[in-house]
Formats: structure tokens, C-alpha cells, sequence
């Protein structure tokens, strides 16, 4: 695969330095949001496509957690989230467990996992207050 040549308009740098600072997937409204405390008034559609490009191309992750709607981050290998069904909030999880499954899959099954996703569905340490 070649060189792929991005530009970048003042609404692709913005999103794109949101979502590396975020410490958990975001939605388009909260991407929005941050798109409006930084005086840029991009449209809805605009967000959209340029959340499809960098997912494309491999900038982001888009990922649906049972909730009818995608949310985004920078692509990260190896981690994986805890959502909330109450609060809806989502946190990340990287362990060495996850390695040591794959590992035994490969040894057990003779199969290379070469990604995957795992999500964790349950209520937070706050909501079970």
C-alpha cells in the first residue's frame, strides 16, 4: 500500500487533535461540541465525511457499542472497553491476559489472530453506588 497524502483543513487537524487527547471513544455531537469551543463551525456532514476518511484510512476506529450510534477514536492495538449500560460511560482496558488468549489460541488452534475487539457490557463502579 502506498503513501496516502492527507490534508489537512482546519476541521480535520481539530478532530483529528480531539481524539488524540480523549481518553475514551466520542461521539460525533461531542466531537461537535469541541469543533464549536474552538469557533470552527463545521457542518454535521462535514464531520461525517471526514470521520469516514480518516477511518478509511486507518486513523481511527469506529466502533458501536449497542447503541445506535458510532463512536471514534484514534486506532490503538491491543486494548479493549468497559461500557457502562447504565450511565453509558466507556473506559479502556489493555492486559496481559489478552495476550496470553491469543497466544494459546495460536498454540491450541494453529490460528494467528491478527486483530480483534472486546467489549465488556456492565455497570460501573459509580452506578452501583
Amino acid at each position: 500500500m502506498g503513501l496516502i497524502k492527507i490534508i489537512n483543513t482546519p476541521a480535520r487537524s481539530a478532530i483529528r487533535e480531539f481524539l488524540s487527547t480523549v481518553e475514551s471513544p466520542v461521539d460525533v455531537e461531542q466531537i461537535i461540541a469541541f469543533l464549536r469551543s474552538r469557533k470552527l463551525n463545521t457542518n454535521k456532514v462535514t464531520v461525517y465525511r471526514t470521520l469516514d476518511f480518516l477511518f478509511k484510512n486507518g486513523i481511527v476506529d469506529r466502533l458501536e457499542f449497542q447503541e445506535g450510534k458510532f463512536r471514534y477514536e484514534i486506532k490503538k492495538m491491543d486494548h479493549h472497553h468497559l461500557i457502562c449500560t447504565n450511565c453509558r460511560r466507556v473506559g479502556d482496558i489493555a492486559d496481559s491476559f489478552i495476550k496470553k488468549f491469543e497466544e494459546e489460541i495460536k498454540k491450541k488452534r494453529s490460528f494467528l489472530v491478527k486483530n480483534h475487539a472486546l467489549e465488556f457490557f456492565g455497570i460501573c463502579k459509580n452506578c452501583q453506588s
